[in-house]
């Protein structure tokens, strides 16, 4: 946040990692409403994904903002998808190993993505009735995955140690309500 005093103007300042841990700690925020609200379950999924998708990006771009921007026919850019972002994170690069993840954690990956946060973000006319007991099971194992990029993975970080010990916090937060929410559901 940051107050422009010459017209009062106020501002947010987002970049790739920043976002990214913000959309963890949102996926955290969310995982505690679960409980007594089960259409959070949305708010986790999305929020989780996008966490995702942004230390994919962070790790994948290494050095080069750029690397992971592709133009259109029309001239417009794009950022990758997240498939072709996560299969650069799993090629080792320079120093980075790469990226490996189990059968299950693909699994997971590929229900959160195309199952349900796709369908949650592009909503058709409707309703849809979502069986959530096995969110908790593919949610920590996304998480496990964020962790791996956030903190093994990603050597271009632009965090300081306090926002690289909230991190592990939130990380940390995120898979003892997913135990305990499994335990539940169970």
């Amino acid at each position: 946040y940051k107050e422009s005093s010459a017209m009062s103007e106020r501002w947010a300042r987002f970049d790739t990692e920043s976002n990214a841990i913000d959309s963890l700690d949102k996926t955290a925020h969310f995982l505690l409403t679960v409980k007594d609200n089960p259409e959070d379950w949305k708010w986790v999924v999305v929020c989780s994904f996008s966490s995702l998708y942004g230390f994919a990006i962070q790790v994948a771009k290494g050095s080069d903002d750029r690397s992971v921007i592709q133009v259109t026919k029309k001239g417009h850019e794009r950022l990758i998808t997240f498939g072709d972002a996560l299969k650069v994170c799993k090629q080792s690069f320079g120093a980075r190993s790469a990226l490996e993840t189990s059968k299950h954690e693909d699994v997971s990956i590929d229900k959160i993505q195309n199952e349900f946060r796709n369908k949650f973000e592009h909503f058709n006319p409707g309703s849809w009735s979502v069986e959530i007991s096995g969110f908790p099971e593919h949610i920590l194992n996304v998480i496990n995955v964020i962790e791996r990029l956030a903190l093994e993975h990603n050597f271009y970080s632009h965090i300081n140690e306090k926002q690289k010990d909230n991190l592990k916090y939130v990380i940390a937060e995120c898979k003892f309500i997913t135990s305990q929410l499994s335990e539940m559901y169970a």
